[in-house]
């Protein structure tokens, strides 16, 4: 399991990070456990004063979650993460 807070500044996203259509979702805080199951509270790109819920339902993966006041709140499963 890891949990984290932040991003690593170290973190290469390449040249098209600085384009301003490109909304890149940073992570305040995360847990991530070994069998691809992980909580997420990630920056939005949206600043909702209700919450906007959301999901995703797949063979392979799932997410769901939820965005208000400029943060998304997620869980999310990958069968083939691999920590």
């Amino acid at each position: 399991m890891i949990i984290k807070f932040g991003t690593d500044r170290n973190d290469a996203y390449g040249n098209w990070a600085d384009d301003p259509r490109v909304f890149i979702s940073r992570p305040f805080f995360k847990i991530i456990f070994n069998n691809g199951l992980g909580f997420y509270i990630l920056n939005s790109f949206r600043f909702n004063y209700l919450p906007k819920f959301y999901g995703t339902f797949n063979k392979t993966f799932w997410e769901f979650g939820f965005r208000f006041a400029g943060l998304t709140f997620e869980v999310m499963w990958n069968k083939f993460f691999k920590k």
